[in-house]
């Protein structure tokens, strides 16, 4: 923050992160104090200017925490959205972690032989993939539906993105039952390329979904507390991504990348968001001052 312009984009940005009644009542006083604060710091200097300014962001930022928390920290449990909750924590990380966490397919491969089944099996992962496809179009399905205030156009086309999303990613990981066909069969060669055009873009839409039903549910607290947990879990995505992405520049081999620490990290991040995000939809904010109707005792 070394510039009135820096710093006073930075308390526009704060004041913005207040809730919109509380800002419309006592915005002007707020910036009113603020400008009369800034003032009389300048006269003891350029420094002393610039730690008002620092102080008054800061203030804003904590002023905003305690007016979110005290509108609307009280959260019940949501029977009709523990399905879907349940359907995002262990559909996203399914599918992020069949291609990219060396520990997932260990737990495959001993899982397996417990129960008696071969994990190297060419239906293991496409049919892994496809599961986890489903049970994310199902959460990002009831994510959508969460966010009451959002246009009936946002809602639908966020809708038809996460399944699309979804689908794409599904149908990618499903070309690979082609691996069961002979290795000179046309059609193996056909369906791999078909895979792998989709799952990129299949994974971007999914992300882009998140990233706008997150920025959705913090501007209108539709999650409650958890508003953040979307954007947490885009995030998570973006990281993931990025590390793959350097690895892959790296040139470095598959399977050392694979289990580097960076790559563990980064995966390990997607289920621990995605359980934020389900918890999320397990749970429905009720607004501070709502009170349960309870019925009163007929008389007798």
């Amino acid at each position: 923050m070394s510039s009135p312009g820096i710093e006073g984009r930075l308390f526009g940005a704060a004041m913005l992160m207040l809730p919109g009644e509380f800002r419309s009542e006592y915005g002007e006083e707020i910036r009113v104090l603020a400008r009369d604060t800034v003032r009389e710091a300048q006269s003891q200097g350029a420094g002393s200017a610039r730690s008002a300014r620092t102080r008054i962001v800061v203030d804003l930022l904590l002023a905003a925490m305690r007016e979110h928390a005290r509108k609307e920290s009280v959260m019940h449990f949501n029977l009709a959205g523990l399905g879907a909750g349940i359907a995002i924590a262990i559909g996203l990380p399914m599918m992020v972690a069949s291609y990219s966490s060396y520990g997932f397919w260990g737990l495959v491969r001993e899982t397996g032989a417990v129960v008696g089944f071969d994990s190297s099996d060419v239906a293991v992962h496409p049919t892994i993939v496809l599961v986890g496809a489903v049970l994310t179009a199902i959460g990002l399905l009831a994510l959508v539906h969460r966010l009451a205030t959002a246009s009936p156009a946002t809602s639908s086309t966020l809708r038809i993105a996460a399944v699309l999303g979804s689908a794409m990613v599904g149908l990618g990981g499903a070309a690979m039952f082609a691996y069961a066909l002979p290795t000179v069969s046309a059609w193996r060669g056909a369906f791999d390329l078909v895979g792998g055009l989709l799952l990129g873009p299949g994974f971007l839409v999914i992300l882009a979904v998140l990233i706008a039903a997150g920025v959705i549910a913090l501007r209108t607290r539709a999650l409650g507390v958890l508003s953040f947990a979307p954007l947490a879990v885009a995030g998570s995505l973006v990281l993931l991504m990025v590390v793959a992405l350097l690895g892959f520049a790296t040139g470095m081999p598959m399977e050392a990348f694979v289990r580097g620490p960076a790559m563990v990290v980064s995966v390990w991040l997607v289920p621990a968001t995605s359980v934020l995000l389900g918890a999320a939809l397990a749970l429905t904010p009720i607004p501070s001052g709502a009170r349960v109707r309870r019925s009163e005792p007929r008389p007798a």
